[in-house]
């Protein structure tokens, strides 16, 4: 029995097997390379303005949620520090209160963290764990201020400023001076295509071997890193359009890894939602909540939490884990988050959960106990990851290790169907272009796959992707599937890379 290519179902590690799985992509790589993705200069150009407007006004709502007193001693401290940097004499001009908007740079982590430890003291009685850079300060990344930004409003403003200023500079102001001009006309010399009108088009590096996972990546630009479920990630991929004549079919995987998840665990409640059809996170509301109707399902109150331990329970999600997602998800609605949903109670709807798919726990105990004795995991196609981690005499390293390795039979079995599906999709597309019907593969991004294709062909080239991520999973010799629950995919066609 095999999958497309030959390609193998075992349980074990198996090398050769991943050496053919690899291989198969290679050609539509080297495809999406070529072609690159179009972009539109005008929409980053507005964007961008756009974005340096939001940032002005982040920088103003940080200043004013300084308290009158507390920014007294910012000033002074800021003053301090400038006349032993510079030796001024006291007649030198210093940092007065009433340039202190024009004077305050958020980008500086040195001014960040003396506003936010020594002025606002936001650790005092803390108990969060506060790493410290090189230079002995404490730290004020990312992972570090998320601690912090549910108590206090300024924190959570300086994210939200470090996050416009890194899409702004990282996508919306690079992607213009990335791309490369192709001309009108047939034969683009740098691409072999045909183009009614010049265009600009970005050409991502995309690699196989880049990621412990398995997973396709690209650099230079980095396009996976473009959010997909914020406003501005949404704005950004807005700026890659479709040429002339020609539309974007877009397909990406239903939820794929908790497919794989019911199939792995062989929880019987999991499989017979997905071959029934159902909800999936409707159906975990209804259990959880003690819920008849759905019609009574809460979209936020009841289906967001359950949607969110469905997609990361396999990672290892914790209480504080899953408050801060909710969290995310009460902002992005516009709604405070309730005051009684804290972590203790994250704690316990996870509980429940497992509660309701009992199955996937003793999968993911199964998994870790296997990660702790031999010290890697594999997929079911036989791909290694290495968990040195386990081998540590310190807990918290080894706690570490498993967590990340626990989820590489999903994440990293996931990586293998994207590679399947290319293979597979490059073979097909080869047909269709004997028929005069070209497809120009742009990008692969997670569960999603991008192809240019003539607007009236859209529809023939998505119900052949459609087939194909169907049946990754199909035996080749005798067409058995190998899943438990049916795969499916949705899809659409568009001119930009956006989903209106």
């Amino acid at each position: 029995m095999a999958l497309f290519g030959g390609i193998e179902i075992t349980d074990r590690p198996s090398p050769e097997n991943i050496r053919r799985l690899d291989v198969l992509p290679l050609p539509m790589i080297s495809q999406m390379q070529r072609y690159g993705l179009r972009i539109d200069p005008g929409h980053f150009a507005d964007l961008s303005f756009r974005l340096g407007q939001r940032m002005g006004d982040l920088r103003a709502d940080i200043v004013n949620e300084i308290p009158a007193d507390k920014l007294d001693k910012f000033v002074e401290l800021s003053t301090e520090d400038e006349e032993d940097e510079s030796n001024v004499d006291d007649n030198s001009p210093s940092l007065g209160s009433s340039t202190f908007e024009e004077s305050f740079n958020v980008d500086s982590s040195e001014q960040i963290s003396r506003l936010l430890y020594n002025v606002l003291d936001i650790h005092t009685n803390s108990a969060v764990d506060i790493k410290k850079t090189r230079g002995g300060k404490l730290s004020t990344g990312k992972k570090t201020l998320e601690q912090f930004k549910r108590e206090f409003p300024v924190v959570r403003l300086i994210l939200d400023y470090r996050e416009c200023a890194k899409l702004k500079g990282t996508y919306v102001d690079s992607m213009p001076r990335r791309a490369r001009r192709h001309p009108a006309g047939r034969d683009c010399p740098a691409c072999g295509r045909h183009h009614y009108t010049d265009e600009l088009r970005v050409h991502t590096q995309i690699t196989t071997t880049r990621t412990a996972t398995g997973r396709i990546a690209s650099k230079n630009p980095n396009l996976a890193n473009i959010p997909a479920r914020t406003v501005l990630g949404r704005e950004i991929r807005a700026g890659f359009i479709a040429s002339e004549g020609h539309v974007i079919a877009q397909r990406d995987w239903a939820q794929i890894e908790l497919r794989l998840l019911a199939d792995r665990s062989g929880d019987p409640t999991m499989i017979r939602i997905y071959q029934e059809d159902g909800d999936i996170h409707v159906a975990t509301a209804m259990a959880a909540f003690g819920i008849d109707d759905p019609a009574n399902v809460d979209k936020l109150f009841h289906r967001a939490p359950c949607k969110n331990v469905n997609f990361a329970v396999c990672y290892l999600i914790t209480g504080l884990g899953l408050l801060d997602l909710m969290a995310v998800t009460y902002a992005s609605a516009n709604t405070a988050l309730p005051e009684w949903m804290d972590e203790s109670w994250c704690a316990q709807f996870i509980e429940r959960w497992f509660g309701i798919y009992p199955s996937v726990r003793r999968y993911l105990n199964a998994e870790e106990e296997s990660i702790r004795r031999y010290g890697i995991a594999w997929t079911r196609c036989g791909r290694v990851r290495r968990i040195p981690e386990t081998q540590s005499f310190l807990g918290y390293v080894q706690e570490a290790g498993v967590r990340q390795g626990s989820n590489h039979g999903i994440q990293g079995f996931n990586a293998d169907l994207a590679k399947l599906a290319m293979g597979e999709m490059t073979e097909r597309f080869n047909v269709l272009a004997e028929y005069g019907i070209p497809v120009y593969p742009l990008m692969h991004v997670y569960d999603e796959f991008l192809h240019e294709v003539p607007e009236d062909q859209g529809e023939v080239v998505q119900a052949v992707m459609e087939e194909v991520m169907g049946n990754v999973l199909t035996d080749r010799q005798t067409g058995v599937r190998m899943c438990k629950v049916p795969i499916k995919s949705d899809g659409k066609l568009m001119t930009k890379w956006v989903k209106e």
